[in-house]
């Protein structure tokens, strides 16, 4: 994993280079083979742009590509101009091109994959590039061959060889970078060749070689011969879409195992078992799909996780998500800026916890009901019979933002739905005694209200905790309602507001949801908007991007970040907001196992 760590920095230019389009010989005549056809089963993460040029064009018909085309962000597209204006010189200096002319240059296309070594000794992962060039070979041949000659004036080797009838360049780094030290390991080379117009990029000299050896196809050997692979293309619609993605879930775990335990065959063989025994091996891939600009949608996403049912076990038996007719309820007020909710088994999560519990600990969980009474004494709090006994099999997430908008104006309230609302209450009246907790109790609306004060959290790196009390819960409306603000959780109680369900904007995105789903959501994108758009404006959103860097890096200094938005370059928020579309997404779990879709609806005229 540090050789792939170390040849990101000395791909960076390069790597751009391929992620554009890259080439050398034009072959007109013969369409290049699919990346997935040459890339070895033996790839970890894939991407794949399938036309760089046509998806530059649909982002430029998009919302977004419009938005970014809109006069009155005149003045800001021309201050991001003046502001890399001297990296985009520096590049046609040196490699012939301008970033601008750069990313014009792309035809065909792109793939950026991880590919594990054959080694189990010494597990490696390599990085690399297959590009399209098309027509634009030659000129991508000269940028290269500049770059080249850049590596070598930056103290690299260069040395060119004939493979297959091609040049292969291998560009070797210094052994001690710029700031290493004796520790530091040499970075890795960066190798590029072609076959035609296609070209190779990479991290490795055998991998490279092996790319351009198959770059007619590998059969059943290939990335894109596999069982997983084909499936999730076929789920995500891979066929139609204008970028995919993919992760081998099964092969990533094993090389990370393999990589951690460092040839102690012993140690991987236990990190294997555990991974078994709680059953994460029953995820076999992730993969996803992206189109802009198509039909209704400013954008659609896919996203599938490929755990076959016969193989669901362990942690992994606690998400059974099956498909149900999902509406907003009756109580969610059409105001809200978001609204989620998914259909889970509680009932069979409960089992999965109990099953998982046994096997490594037989009867915890009845040891640790016996030690759930009150201070008088009593019958034992039963996790089966009292908590999820009453229980729905449906979760609920709503949102909006006081006014005025500020970093801390999100109201959220989270419902559990309830069979047995009574029960339940009961449940949670016993909990507050075994507790020895103190809410305050209120009535509102005829609805007992419990406010739980919070303990005062310490700042983490000069960074205060985001939760802060009181936390509200009430039992109504069918369900566990909890809240960080009870000023929503009021608005929830108070009858007769419009419910969601029956306002315009739900009922437009509606019309995309299938009958029965596991999951969906609502987003209306105004207020979030806003809040971002107002911390871009005061400076405020490069503080809390501060703050979050030095919170991930204890003790160490924050660098200084460019500031490639200037705030006073900003239009007025009407002309972002007139772009904001409505969106959503669903979830339909079956048993292949799990697809999301997301969706940004279309703007006539925006």
């Amino acid at each position: 994993m540090p050789k792939a760590k170390g040849a990101i920095l000395r791909l960076a230019l390069v790597g751009i280079l391929g992620a554009t389009g890259l080439g050398l010989r034009a072959n007109l005549a013969a369409a290049a083979t699919p990346p997935e056809q040459v890339l070895p089963d033996s790839t970890l993460f894939f991407l794949k742009i399938a036309d760089v040029g046509k998806f530059r064009e649909a982002f430029l018909a998009s919302t977004y590509g419009q938005l970014w085309s809109d006069p009155a962000l005149a003045a800001l597209r021309a201050d991001v101009v003046e502001k890399v204006k001297p990296t985009s010189e520096a590049m046609k200096e040196k490699v012939g091109v301008t970033l601008k002319e750069l990313f014009e240059l792309p035809k065909g296309a792109v793939a950026i994959a991880a590919i594990a070594g054959s080694d189990p000794a010494k597990p490696a992962v390599s990085l690399a590039i297959i590009a399209d060039a098309g027509s634009n070979a030659a000129k991508m041949t000269d940028v290269l061959t500049r770059s080249d000659k850049q590596a070598e004036q930056n103290g690299a080797t260069v040395k060119v060889e004939t493979f297959q009838d091609n040049a292969l360049h291998i560009i070797t780094p210094p052994d001690k970078p710029a700031g290493g030290d004796d520790k530091t390991p040499p970075p890795p080379p960066v190798v590029w060749t072609s076959a035609g117009e296609v070209f190779f990029l990479g991290s490795d000299v055998a991998a490279i070689k092996d790319l351009a050896s198959n770059a007619a196809g590998r059969g059943s050997a290939a990335l894109g011969a596999g069982e997983a692979f084909l499936k999730t293309q076929s789920k995500v619609g891979a066929e139609s879409a204008q970028a995919v993605w993919y992760i081998d879930v099964v092969k990533a775990v094993k090389f990370a195992i393999a990589a951690s335990a460092r040839g102690n065959e012993a140690q991987a063989q236990q990190i294997a078992f555990q991974i078994q025994a709680l059953g994460l091996d029953g995820l076999k891939s992730v993969g996803g799909a992206l189109t802009l600009n198509a039909g209704e949608y400013s954008s659609l996403t896919k996203t599938f996780f490929n755990a076959p049912a016969g193989g669901i076990k362990g942690l992994l038996k606690l998400f059974s998500f099956p498909p149900a007719a999902l509406r907003p309820e009756p109580w969610v007020p059409a105001s809200v800026a978001s609204y989620q909710t998914f259909s889970w088994d509680l009932d069979n999560a409960y089992k999965a916890i109990d099953d998982l519990v046994n096997q490594f600990q037989p009867g915890m969980l009845n040891v640790l009901e016996q030690q759930l009474i009150g201070p008088e004494g009593g019958q034992p709090l039963s996790f089966q019979k009292d908590v999820f006994g009453p229980l729905g099999n449906r979760l609920t997430l709503i949102g909006d933002f006081k006014k005025p908008i500020k970093e801390d104006s999100q109201r959220l309230v989270l419902s559990v739905a309830l069979e047995d609302a009574k029960a339940f209450q009961a449940t949670l009246d016993r909990v507050v005694e075994i507790s020895r907790a103190a809410p305050r109790k209120r009535d509102f609306q005829g609805t007992t209200i419990l406010d739980f004060d919070l303990p005062e959290m310490p700042a983490q790196a000069g960074v205060q905790p985001q939760l802060k009390g009181p936390i509200s819960v009430a039992v109504a409306k069918d369900s566990l309602l909890i809240t960080s603000d009870t000023t929503l959780l009021e608005q929830v109680l108070r009858p007769g507001a419009t419910p969601l369900a029956e306002s315009p904007e739900y009922q437009r995105v509606a019309k995309e949801l299938p009958e029965k789903v596991s999951g969906m959501t609502f987003v209306r994108p105004d207020e979030q908007a806003r809040l971002t758009y107002d911390m871009l404006k005061s400076g405020r959103f490069e503080e809390a991007l501060k703050q979050g860097m030095a919170a991930g890096r204890p003790g160490q200094p924050v660098p200084d970040i460019p500031q490639i938005i200037d705030p006073a370059k900003l239009p007025d928020f009407e002309v972002f907001a007139k772009y904001l579309t409505l969106g959503g997404s669903y979830s339909v779990m079956d048993d292949d196992g799990f697809t999301q879709t997301g969706f940004s609806l279309r703007k006539a005229t925006p």
